[in-house]
């Protein structure tokens, strides 16, 4: 299968604009021309109507000035009143005294006039056409207690002609009109796509990497669109930031022991002493594992940095963070270090974090606190609960630290003078993590005179809903 083949077919804007906008437009004059001849049959029958009414007139002039139209009505002038350029006309008159006096069909009895002298439009169907009749009834000068209806009809046949020629007429100015508007929304279309192509330049060059595409002159309908892609733009930006950092940090913290690896290991195939020989390979075992630490600190740092946080869940510290001490005391026996927990909360202290993040965090205090507090002191994990905020504190009576450089600590590789070979990384490992959850670190000197490290997480209630309140 080509690559042709095995792309996907993609919808086009355009198309679906054009057609979206088109069909509407062709609905419409549909329905226009509907109406059109809606109103072209309703004034037809008006003017029709009014001259059926014209010619029943007529005829009762004409009879009731010439009586002897009572007793035959001549050939001309039935003719003249059955006469209908476009069709064929239908007449009946009738007498009440002498029945009927002229008719080419049977008019129905329901055309009868309520009163004299008041003319009526009836719809009916007679001999299997559908007529329009007038009618009006009138007392002749010659026998005044008889009454006369005159009715004048004809067929439908007409009117509609005249609707659909009205109509016939028109569909051309409606073709017109849909064509001009289809070629009006089709350029409308092309000039509002254009509106694009500055947005699109930007995109090319990439200028979304360097600046917000925001700041340009986007349409309103495409600042959304506009907007994901800065949101997304930055959320790369923050990923490469965060690899670079990385790989400047890896290589800043490997330089030194790799060179004191080769340092050591040159020593000592230069010199094949056994005391040499011994106290090299002691370095290149220490330097071996001041490696393998920093390695291990700098990708826990590059995964706490990780743009896609992972989302907390519920948990209950009172029962986590004790398993996550237990598992930490045998390291704890080997470093020579009394390490216990303490909690004066009663119930469960419920937070919004993911559990492995909170392992990640715990551990780095732990290991902090085993590492400068030192063989035969001692080291306490407490948790306790003040308005709305849990504090997860790690404290020891080591050397502690100078009150004067707490507020540095959490800076990455900042490391105390005279202190034991550590990476300078695990308690921003730490700052990172609780800034992922609303949380924050804070460091005082311990009540036993060591270092104080305290872990502020908002409590959260049974169902999962964060205290908004707590600081």
């Amino acid at each position: 299968m080509s690559e042709h083949e095995r792309a996907p077919r993609r919808s086009s804007l355009y198309r679906s604009l054009l057609l979206y906008l088109s069909v509407p437009l062709i609905v419409l004059a549909l329905l226009a021309g509907l109406v059109t001849y809606e109103m072209a049959r309703y004034y037809a029958n008006r003017a029709h109507d009014a001259e059926l009414v014209e010619q029943v007139d007529s005829v009762v002039n004409l009879m009731d000035t010439q009586p002897e139209t009572f007793r035959a009505f001549s050939p001309q002038a039935l003719f003249l009143i059955q006469y209908d350029p476009d069709g064929f006309q239908f007449y009946a008159i009738t007498s009440a005294h002498k029945g009927v006096i002229a008719a080419n069909f049977q008019p129905p009895a329901t055309s009868l006039p309520a009163r004299v002298g008041d003319p009526v439009m009836l719809s009916s169907i007679r001999s299997g056409h559908h007529l329009r009749l007038a009618s009006r009834s009138f007392r002749p000068r010659s026998d005044p207690s008889d009454t006369v209806m005159v009715t004048v009809g004809e067929s439908f046949t007409d009117r509609r002609r005249w609707a659909q020629r009205i109509l016939l007429l028109t569909i051309p100015t409606l073709l017109l009109m849909v064509v001009g508007l289809l070629f009006v929304v089709r350029s409308g279309i092309d000039t509002g796509l254009k509106h694009l192509d500055p947005l699109i330049a930007r995109l090319r060059r990439g200028d979304a990497l360097h600046k917000p595409l925001l700041d340009a002159d986007v349409p309103s309908e495409v600042a959304p669109l506009a907007s994901t892609i800065d949101t997304l733009v930055s959320s790369l930006r923050e990923a490469l930031a965060v690899q670079s950092r990385f790989i400047a940090d890896a290589a800043h913290q490997l330089r030194t022991p790799l060179a004191g690896l080769r340092l050591h290991s040159e020593r000592a195939l230069a010199d094949p002493r056994p005391e040499v020989l011994a106290d090299a390979l002691g370095h290149v075992a220490r330097l071996t594992d001041r490696t393998s630490r920093i390695a291990e600190q700098l990708l826990s740092l590059a995964r706490v940095q990780s743009v896609q946080a992972t989302p907390p869940q519920r948990v209950d510290l009172a029962a986590v963070i004790p398993q996550l001490v237990g598992e930490r005391v045998p390291d704890a026996l080997r470093a020579g270090v009394d390490l216990g927990y303490e909690s004066s909360q009663q119930g469960a202290l419920f937070a919004m974090i993911d559990i492995a993040v909170l392992h990640e965090a715990l551990d780095n205090l732990i290991d902090n606190a085993l590492r400068h507090a030192g063989s035969g002191h001692v080291a306490t994990v407490s948790l306790s609960q003040h308005d709305g905020t849990i504090e997860l504190a790690m404290e020891d009576d080591g050397p502690g630290v100078d009150d004067e450089l707490l507020a540095r600590l959490g800076e990455r590789f900042f490391q105390i003078a005279g202190g034991n070979g550590g990476s300078g990384l695990g308690l921003a490992i730490v700052e990172e993590v609780l800034s992922r959850y609303g949380g924050r670190v804070r460091y005082t000197r311990a009540a036993m005179g060591g270092l104080r490290v305290e872990l502020l997480l908002p409590a959260a209630d049974a169902s999962g809903k964060v205290d908004e309140t707590a600081n």
